[in-house]
């Protein structure tokens, strides 16, 4: 029987650029493109966090993005099988509000000789990176993909984020929100707290009229829904509003410690769906 050798491809809407993942070498990214007008931009590669963030705040533009070249990912599924891997276990942004998941099954098969596992995820940035890491842990641990694969499903399924957006513009013009209909809030001035459902796609849930009733009013949510469980993975995210972050931080720490909490800027290709000023804070439940 071959021994499983296991890699794991993700793509940079996961945050890892942001996260330390150095103490695992099977872990593989796949960037995706960033679009002002007609620049086109690679995350991470060709235009940095600092850049993205700057030019979104100083110019009139809302960027779009794009999915992952398929044929870099051929390429990079070519080469893990010539480097001896038996399985890949692709973890890409949530199905809910990217194409990227049901794209990856047209060539999840092109590739001989090694086993393409792709799962929906349901999540992106600070989220879908400890997915990752704790994807990569489990193999380092030896457990056999089937194992992996039953874990993954169920950190997918066992989380909960909430986060608030300084304005919905972003999210709206590129169609991430999924119930934008009812949920125009930038012209009422209102602070909206979205989450994730569980399909994975971007929803509304509530309006609040100021920035700091709206921290609190999340931090308050997360408290009361994690108060009963035995043990939680608290993780943060944030744009590049450095007086926003601060506050939040700040109002964080107040409760638990922050070096407790995974934390990461948003990647830039989530900025360009969020914009700027954007917090968020979550939890996975590890034991009920």
């Amino acid at each position: 029987m071959i021994k499983e050798k296991i890699a794991i491809v993700t793509d940079s809407s996961s945050s890892l650029d942001y996260i330390n993942h150095k103490e695992y070498d099977n872990i593989f990214l796949v960037r995706m493109p960033i679009y002002f007008g007609d620049e086109e931009y690679i995350d991470g590669k060709t235009i940095t966090a600092k850049e993205f963030y700057t030019r979104i705040i100083n110019d009139d533009i809302i960027p779009s993005t794009s999915q992952p070249s398929l044929g870099e990912t051929v390429e990079l599924y070519e080469k893990l099988r010539n480097e001896g891997y038996t399985d890949i276990i692709h973890l890409p942004i949530s199905k809910g509000i990217s194409g990227v998941y049901q794209s990856l099954f047209s060539i999840s098969d092109i590739v001989k000789c090694i086993n393409v596992h792709i799962v929906d995820t349901r999540a992106t940035s600070v989220i879908l990176a400890y997915i990752v890491l704790e994807t990569a842990r489990l193999v380092k641990e030896n457990h056999t993909v089937s194992k992996v694969l039953q874990h993954c499903e169920y950190l997918s399924s066992n989380y909960n984020a909430y986060f608030m957006v300084d304005n919905l513009k972003y999210l709206i013009k590129n169609g991430r929100l999924s119930n934008a209909a009812g949920f125009i809030g930038s012209v009422l001035k209102i602070k909206p707290i979205l989450t994730f459902n569980e399909n994975g796609q971007i929803i509304g849930i509530e309006k609040i009229r100021t920035t700091k009733k709206a921290m609190t009013h999340i931090l308050q949510k997360i408290r009361e829904e994690t108060k009963n469980y035995k043990s939680v993975k608290y993780f943060m995210a944030y744009g590049f509003n450095e007086e926003l972050n601060n506050n939040f931080k700040e109002l964080v720490s107040e409760w638990i410690e922050l070096s407790q909490v995974l934390q990461s800027i948003f990647p830039t290709v989530i900025g360009a769906h969020v914009g700027s000023s954007v917090i968020a804070l979550g939890y996975f439940v590890l034991e009920e």
